[in-house]
């Protein structure tokens, strides 16, 4: 709609603040999924860095668990520093026979990612078998 008094022709007060909303509200909801769409890139981005280092601990427990079995001298616990960030790291390994020659492995990797906490899980099974003598 247009006011045309005489031969001047322009917007109405109304057609001015319905688009000034208007652009306010996609301003909003553009700047909201560049957020939204930036935590989940630095999640992402640190789930791929820690990722290897968690697979490599779970091997790591996996083959001394394969080669020494009860004897076997695990850290359960620890934390590191990468790139400004506190990663915390549980690892645990339960028997489950009586003999002793079936492990399973549980690991778990945990950050703080912006506002919300955010981690890994891995599992695994091991095998110890006594070697003869």
């Amino acid at each position: 709609m247009t006011l045309r008094t005489g031969t001047k022709k322009g917007f109405t007060l109304i057609e001015v603040m319905v688009a000034t909303v208007i652009l306010a509200l996609g301003t909003v909801f553009l700047s909201q999924s560049f957020f939204i769409s930036l935590d989940s890139y630095n999640y992402c981005s640190r789930y791929l860095q820690v990722m290897s280092w968690a697979d490599e601990k779970v091997w790591e427990a996996e083959e001394s668990l394969s080669r020494l079995g009860p004897a076997a001298a695990l850290n359960n616990a620890g934390s590191f520093t990468e790139k400004g960030r506190n990663f915390t790291w549980y690892l645990a390994h339960t028997p489950l026979d009586a003999e002793g020659s079936l492990y399973k492995v549980d690991f778990a990797m945990s950050w703080q990612e912006g506002a919300r906490k955010a981690g890994i899980q891995r599992s695994t099974y091991a095998r110890y078998e006594k070697k003869e003598e």
